[in-house]
């Protein structure tokens, strides 16, 4: 029997142990002192035995032959031709090309046979005790020591001009833009996007912090928040803005960037110099942990963005813009330019839009 180290699993350090997270077996086991010898020992098939090799005294390799064996039932070490190391394979090479930590995470948060999911009438009820004790945290980021400028109200009249099979039908990713500024008003008609259809709802009704609007969200959490790069809208200084929702209007914060910055950020996309505006799409995770502290929920904040995405290519249609998104972003830059922390705020991607050719 040979047996090799599986090639579906990580280790990490957590509280001074050493940790073996399986997340193809959703398991993790903490590793006896002395382990790390027998993981490099097997980093090639060899037999299990052949361990007492890796030290001089009887004894130690007894005790390595134990953990060996230990391994192999759970699965750290896995037997040439078994079917878990004929899983392995295929995974290997179907993911191959993204690396390990795509494929770690995506099979470490998949819903398992015998995973256990509660009622929405008993999460409702949790939630409502927690609330209590934790209350949920604020659906909008804190506007500091700036005033918002509001935006026009937007008119149903430009948005109703076509139909939704047609806005649908005609939507598409262009990337080249128009000269002329985007205007104030068709800025704003987009911004609805993100706009709450119940103001009411904020900042502590119902007690559980759901928010509701033109996208869904799972659990209402909306934890998308969204940054407008104003780089030629009218009546709009050059430079970066937080849109909040609640008030409708535009925070100016403190960047700017020049348009060779721009492309710079945007991965070198030329044409994202041209552009009228940009929406910046960032993720802010306390919102999502607060309701769903396990680690699937950060699949729900891709979704989310894309689905706000979409809503900005149909109003955009609607509107005649010109309208593309991208998450080809180098993160940092981006992070600098709004400020965030990308340990609780995260970028995921920006629509770029401006008036036709």
């Amino acid at each position: 029997m040979l047996v090799r180290v599986s090639s579906c699993g990580t280790l990490y350090w957590s509280d001074g142990d050493v940790v073996w997270d399986d997340h193809l077996g959703h398991r993790q086991l903490k590793l006896a002192e002395g382990t790390e010898r027998v993981l490099r020992w097997f980093s090639s098939w060899r037999e299990p035995e052949s361990v007492r090799a890796a030290d001089d005294n009887p004894e130690t390799g007894e005790r390595l032959v134990r953990i060996a064996r230990a391994m192999i039932r759970y699965e750290v070490l896995v037997i040439k031709g078994s079917s878990r190391q004929l899983r392995e394979e295929e995974i290997l090479r179907d993911w191959g090309p993204w690396g390990a930590s795509a494929r770690a995470f995506h099979f470490g948060t998949r819903s398992l046979r015998e995973t256990e999911f509660t009622t929405s009438e008993m999460t409702a009820k949790t939630l409502l005790e927690k609330a209590k004790a934790s209350p949920p945290p604020s659906p909008v980021r804190p506007s500091g020591a700036y005033d918002a400028i509001p935006l026009p109200e937007p008119s149903a009249e430009p948005l109703n001009a076509i139909g939704l099979g047609d806005a649908l039908n005609q939507r598409r990713s262009t990337r080249e833009f128009g000269e002329e500024p985007l205007r104030l008003r068709d800025l704003s008609a987009l911004l609805t996007a993100a706009r709450p259809t119940r103001p009411e709802t904020h900042p502590n009704i119902p007690a559980t912090g759901n928010v509701f609007k033109t996208s869904p969200s799972g659990g209402a959490r909306h934890p998308t928040e969204v940054y407008v790069y104003a780089r030629n809208v009218e009546e709009l200084d050059r430079g970066i803005y937080h849109y909040d929702g609640f008030r409708h209007g535009l925070t100016p914060l403190d960047g700017k960037i020049d348009d060779d910055e721009l492309v710079a950020l945007a991965g070198d996309q030329h044409w994202a110099g041209n552009a009228g505006a940009l929406l910046i799409y960032t993720s802010v995770i306390e919102r999502n942990q607060w309701k769903y502290p396990v680690s699937r929920t950060y699949r729900v904040l891709l979704m989310d963005v894309g689905h706000l995405s979409q809503t900005v290519y149909l109003l955009a249609t609607a509107l005649g813009l010109n309208v593309t998104f991208t998450a080809a972003l180098r993160d940092e830059l981006v992070e600098d330019l709004l400020g965030c922390d990308p340990a609780n705020e995260l970028v995921l991607g920006m629509s770029v839009l401006g008036t036709r050719v």
